[in-house]
């Protein structure tokens, strides 16, 4: 940090400098902007940056390459982002930072609490003692809370509703694992937590994917990291990095010299990692299936096409979203009414899932659904295991299916989607797909990661002529397919 007073008539010069503030009549600057201090005549040219003393942490010899590289680099900045796609172990990155402190937090989802952080700490760091605090009363999980441990992980809402308790239990180290869930700087989970800045002073986040929407959604997630990276003011930061539309004041976008400052920027308290740039994966391969919808299939399906093309344009974007999602039961082969009675249609999908995993043989397979009734219904009809939201023996499920023990799982992206580690499975089923890019991807990790030694293959069945086709072009290329379709049947239909 680079202390200094400056004149007033000086102050225009200093402010594009990243990273300044102005603290106790001085105005402090980051060891980075050296250069531009003395071309300004602030500082004398003779001036050197101070090197930062690095210091090589020793840490487990089970860690990867670039898993040491990053708990160094957590380790030595104190504060630090972990922005690596998934499959490239971040949870035991994570639970390594956590050792080096005496008493660490986890924020995580639910879904990996049991079976990607406590199974990964009981098996690689079997002295440590963690605890799982989610419990169904507060009281429990105040109970849990208190108990002597090194590590505590819990959900976002366990945490919502211990928040105070927390604030005073001593941490000293937190880590925000997906953090993504801070994208939205206005949320009560995001507030929450950046209310731990003041309290708990080593914090970490973890997430393949931080920016799922947009790039600005990593303001909250760096304000969290350090303040000091793009400053605590939301639309400072926005007119900073990123232009607006004058055509749509709502939108706000970035140019490459934009993009070029705000990721140097990151740079300094964060990584980004690509999984093919550190983990020597075996070959994805895609392959679609098509098939023709069963005669009153189609049929039902045409008319819902013909009464949006004919009423879009008196149509909410809420109306025809909800008109989409009828089109998406009916290419799976039913259709849930008002009253939430649920017809059935003869399905040639479930033809060619039944053909293909007969192809497959006794190979493990998960088939990723998006309704309910698809998992439930599939997984009776084919002898699978459902896991649900309603499941009451969620982590059961998910370990057996680790061990073997299941062969195959139907199941939705979002239950087990982030954080879960199945090497032992090399086939993924798409019966049906959501307009979800983050999703998509997540699930594709869940099997091609780390300690991955085998082809993984991805099979999406897709019904000809229908919506399946658009949303599965989208999701390959990030694109949002509610809105082409919207311009598609709107525009296309004058």
């Amino acid at each position: 940090m680079i202390e200094l007073s400056v004149p007033v008539e000086q102050i225009p010069y200093i402010r594009t400098i990243e990273g300044r503030k102005f603290h106790n009549g001085k105005w402090q600057f980051p060891e980075t902007a050296l250069q531009k201090l003395i071309q300004i005549g602030l500082v004398s040219s003779n001036e050197k940056s101070k090197d930062k003393e690095y210091i090589n942490y020793d840490v487990s010899s089970f860690l990867r390459k670039h898993q040491n590289k990053i708990v160094n680099l957590a380790l030595n900045n104190g504060c630090y982002g972990i922005f690596a796609d998934t499959g490239c172990g971040k949870t035991l990155c994570g639970i390594e930072i956590s050792t080096h402190y005496n008493k660490s937090l986890v924020l995580c989802p639910l879904s990996v609490i049991e079976t990607a952080w406590i199974d990964d700490c009981h098996k690689f760091y079997p002295d440590k003692k963690i605890i799982n605090v989610w419990s169904n009363s507060k009281s429990n999980r105040l109970k849990l809370l208190n108990e002597p441990a090194d590590i505590y992980v819990m959900n976002y809402e366990s945490f919502k509703i211990l928040h105070n308790e927390i604030r005073k239990a001593n941490f000293d180290c937190v880590i925000v694992d997906e953090s993504s869930v801070m994208k939205n700087m206005s949320s009560q989970i995001t507030q929450l937590i950046l209310d731990l800045i003041e309290v708990i002073p080593h914090r970490f986040v973890l997430s393949g994917c931080p920016t799922p929407n947009h790039n600005s959604e990593i303001f909250p997630q760096m304000k969290f990291v350090d303040t000091d990276i793009f400053g605590n003011n939301y639309y400072g930061f926005l007119a900073r990095y990123f232009h607006q539309d004058m055509a749509n004041p709502h939108y706000w976008y970035q140019t490459d010299n934009d993009k070029e400052r705000y990721y140097a920027r990151l740079s300094e308290k964060s990584i980004f990692l690509k999984k093919d740039d550190c983990v020597d994966l075996p070959e994805k391969v895609f392959e679609v299936k098509r098939f023709d919808m069963a005669k009153g299939q189609r049929q039902y399906y045409d008319n819902i096409v013909n009464d949006i093309k004919t009423n879009i344009n008196q149509w909410s974007k809420f109306e025809f979203t909800a008109k989409l999602m009828k089109l998406r039961e009916v290419t799976s082969g039913f259709v849930i009414g008002k009253d939430g009675n649920i017809t059935d249609f003869d399905n040639n999908k479930e033809s060619i899932l039944s053909e293909t995993l007969s192809e497959l043989g006794d190979k493990q397979v998960i088939v990723w659904c998006q309704f309910q009734h698809e998992i439930d219904t599939l997984a009776s009809k084919f002898g699978g295991v459902a896991l649900t939201s309603k499941s009451k023996q969620r982590d059961e499920i998910i370990r057996d299916f680790k061990n073997g023990n299941i062969k195959l799982l139907f199941t939705h992206p979002k239950l087990i989607g982030k954080g879960l580690t199945f090497t032992n499975c090399t086939y993924n089923i798409y019966y049906s797909l959501s307009f979800s890019y983050e999703e998509f991807k997540q699930s594709q990790d869940r099997i091609h990661r780390i300690g991955q030694n085998n082809k993984c293959t991805y099979i999406i069945l897709q019904a000809k002529d229908s919506i399946e086709e658009k949303m599965y072009d989208c999701v390959q290329r990030k694109g949002n397919a509610v809105d082409e379709l919207y311009l598609e049947m709107g525009i296309g239909n004058k």
